[in-house]
């Protein structure tokens, strides 16, 4: 189970870009993972993006910490300190959301045919 950053139950989560600390981290574990897979007679293709330029790092947050769903639907700055009153965060919002928050509807409950 994941926990938020005060040690609670996660019951939310949401994206943020990588410290570069985080970013040396993950380009360095994907190039080893490139050069075992290379090693292993793996093809690479050359138009795949350079590792870590698309990376993110996920954030988990309890009830108190949580962000709101239209603040947790973008990708937050690496230095995002996470929710301020209201939910939302000093990070800029981008004009669309990458993941924009859309209600689910309640589903009827269903019964198994007898015998199953």
């Amino acid at each position: 189970m994941t926990a938020c950053a005060c040690g609670a139950a996660a019951v939310v989560q949401w994206r943020r870009r990588p410290t570069d600390a985080e970013l040396d981290r993950i380009v360095r574990a994907e190039e080893a993972r490139r050069t075992a897979a290379q090693a292993l007679g793996a093809f690479i293709d050359e138009d795949t993006p350079a590792p870590g330029t698309d990376a993110t790092v996920p954030v988990y947050a309890c009830v108190s910490h949580a962000l709101s769903p239209d603040a947790a639907a973008y990708v937050h700055e690496a230095t995002c300190a996470g929710p301020q009153k209201g939910g939302g965060c000093g990070c800029p919002p981008p004009a669309e959301p990458e993941f924009p928050f859309e209600p689910v509807e309640e589903q009827p409950a269903r019964q198994l045919p007898p015998g199953w």
